[in-house]
């Protein structure tokens, strides 16, 4: 029994070393990793200071390992235009944040402001400035009262929306920036500087695939000719391609 009890005595000690360690490691992961800055990068639309107040939007996000487990460890809501925040630690007290933006497909007057929308149809968010590289939706009627960001925008006609996304989706993948982008009835067109290109009203894909480098020859043998080039009845069995100069 005597041996017993000198055992215990022996491991009291151990365990109340192995407790204050432990919270001697708890305090200094509370003052050590307190978040005092936050550094971001790879925003383009959304300010510095909205996504710092983002990430600090609740009173964990004092720590800087709270905040780096919930951006990349857990499914944490996000600003409705932004794809994913990539965050890392410079120092214990320092956060880094690599921000990656949603794609806009377009944007169109509302409310005295912009409305701008993703690639996928959807009411991203509203700006009293343009962005630039974001082309203007010219004739798409918008239930302006109907408007709720992170929702499909509301218009009139789907079908031809449904277009404009297409449209918008090929834009990016051969890399054309139009300045406008109308439509009219179920059929789209596009607006480079002062050549007008009409799509009609399906094939996007291929037609966008041979846009660039018609536009590209077109700035050769007409430069600065203001014009129409007709795709709408372009398709690669027919090669079917018509530039009018303006009169």
């Amino acid at each position: 029994m005597k041996k017993k009890r000198h055992k215990k005595r022996r491991i009291w000690p151990v365990a109340a070393g192995v407790f204050a360690g432990l919270v001697i490691l708890a305090v200094g992961a509370v003052f050590l990793f307190r978040t005092r800055s936050c550094e971001v990068e790879g925003n383009s639309y959304y300010s510095e200071n909205t996504i710092t107040s983002w990430i600090q939007n609740d009173r964990l996000s004092v720590n800087t390992l709270y905040v780096l487990a919930k951006y990349n460890l857990t499914d944490a809501d996000l600003p409705l235009g932004v794809e994913s925040l990539e965050i890392s630690l410079k120092n214990p007290w320092s956060i880094h944040v690599t921000v990656q933006e949603k794609e806009l497909a377009g944007y169109v007057n509302y409310n005295d402001a912009y409305l701008y929308f993703d690639r996928e149809g959807t009411a991203v968010l509203t700006r009293q400035d343009l962005i630039d590289g974001v082309p203007y939706i010219d004739g798409l009627t918008v239930d302006t009262a109907s408007v709720e960001l992170g929702a499909a925008l509301p218009v009139e006609d789907d079908g031809v929306f449904e277009n404009i996304v297409e449209v918008s989706r090929n834009l990016k993948k051969y890399s054309l920036n139009p300045d406008r982008i109308a439509c009219s009835g179920d059929e789209i067109q596009l607006y480079f500087g002062v050549v007008e290109v009409l799509l009609g009203s399906g094939g996007y894909e291929e037609k966008l695939e041979q846009t660039e480098p018609i536009l590209t020859k077109l700035s050769e043998l007409y430069p600065d000719t203001a014009g129409t080039l007709h795709l709408e009845n372009y398709d690669r069995e027919s090669g079917n391609i018509r530039f009018v100069p303006a009169q």
